[in-house]
């Protein structure tokens, strides 16, 4: 929640915005200037391109803020409505974006008008070129100072940058991890380390099934960029190509790259070992989010889980003991037998190292 000092300062702004007395980019450096940039910016993350004729922008600017965001932010964080109440007259609104399907917000760009002011939730590497190219959506460059946009992870920025302009304002980052349940694989008489490799990952899931200590091995998240990518990357990350003439290098995933064929056939073992229903949609934002892998993972039905950390993480907060719950990174057997014969430990923590010891290092 904000405090007073916060929501005195920043509704009468917010006000401002909606009569059309100051502009969103005047809207946004006064945030900034009154040590609020962080509260309105988390909100302001994507500024479809409103039409410019005078009725839709006095539309526009009479009626309460309206931003769209994905199912599983209300999920996650109940405290949303708190947060639209004590800034003041919003009209907050799920995206019509089930699938990652952001047509609705092309169509609008098209016909020169958008119900929504800024859209929440984002995804760069999916949607982030046909929203620019439409005009729904324009950069954050001309709203931000130099200073803040350079204060962004270089990384971060890359991914959140198209044609040289920021067009996403990063708020949430993932890392992909594998992750189990301690209980599980202690059940299944293995040790409490994470596994070296695949062939071990896979080893232990088998391991787990014939102990019947789970109903599942392992599991993961059906879509591309939660499992095959990050499977392949632990391969190789050379895996990409570039098309005659493209202007922009090395964007198109190669699925008959070696390692690429390498990932999937890894996947198949995994599938062999998760449930039936691994490959179904999830059952919020047209399948993308409430995957069966989390509710498998929650529910301690499987041993080991590989998505982004988060995701494990939310999941055994349910569970009585939490830090039951380990993570490490993902490697290939190349690159543990490189770990191996450096003597490099394992990256290894418990769901609870950020209180009780020090994170290791990276």
């Amino acid at each position: 929640m904000k405090s007073e000092r916060e929501q005195s300062s920043q509704n009468p702004l917010l006000k401002q915005l909606q009569n059309g007395q100051i502009s969103r980019r005047s809207f946004i450096q006064m945030m900034t200037a009154a040590g609020l940039g962080a509260a309105g910016l988390n909100v302001l993350s994507a500024l479809p391109a409103l039409a410019q004729d005078a009725t839709a922008t006095a539309e526009a600017s009479t009626r309460p803020l309206t931003p769209t965001i994905y199912q599983w932010m209300i999920d996650l964080h109940p405290g949303i409505a708190d947060v639209n109440t004590a800034f003041g007259d919003v009209n907050q609104q799920i995206a019509p974006v089930a699938g990652f399907d952001t047509s609705r917000f092309v169509a609008e760009a098209k016909a020169g008008m958008s119900t929504w002011d800024l859209y929440l939730g984002a995804t760069p590497f999916v949607d982030m070129a046909a929203l620019v190219k439409t005009g729904a959506i324009e950069p954050w460059d001309d709203y931000i100072s130099k200073d803040v946009l350079d204060d962004i992870l270089p990384a971060v920025r890359e991914e959140s940058t198209f044609d040289g302009k920021l067009y996403h304002w990063p708020f949430l980052i993932d890392v992909i991890v594998q992750a189990y349940n301690a209980s599980i694989t202690t059940a299944a008489g293995l040790p409490d380390t994470a596994p070296a490799d695949w062939d071990e990952y896979l080893a232990n899931s088998q391991t787990v099934l014939d102990k019947n200590a789970a109903r599942y091995g392992c599991t993961f998240d059906a879509h591309g960029w939660r499992s095959l990518v990050p499977i392949t990357h632990s391969v190789s990350t050379d895996v990409y190509y570039t098309l005659d003439g493209d202007p922009n290098p090395g964007m198109l995933f190669d699925f008959t790259n070696p390692a690429v064929v390498t990932a999937l056939q890894i996947m198949k073992k995994m599938l062999d070992l998760s449930g039936a229903n691994a490959l179904q949609p999830g059952a919020t934002d047209g399948g993308v989010n409430q995957t069966p892998d989390e509710v498998a993972f929650g529910a301690q039905q499987v041993a080991y889980y590989i998505k982004y950390q988060n995701a494990p993480l939310r999941f055994a907060s349910i569970w009585s003991i939490l830090r039951r719950c380990a993570l490490a990174r993902c490697r290939s057997r190349r690159a543990a037998r490189a770990a191996r014969s450096s003597g490099t430990p394992a990256r290894y923590c418990s769901s609870t190292a950020r209180t009780s010891r020090r994170l290791p290092t990276t």
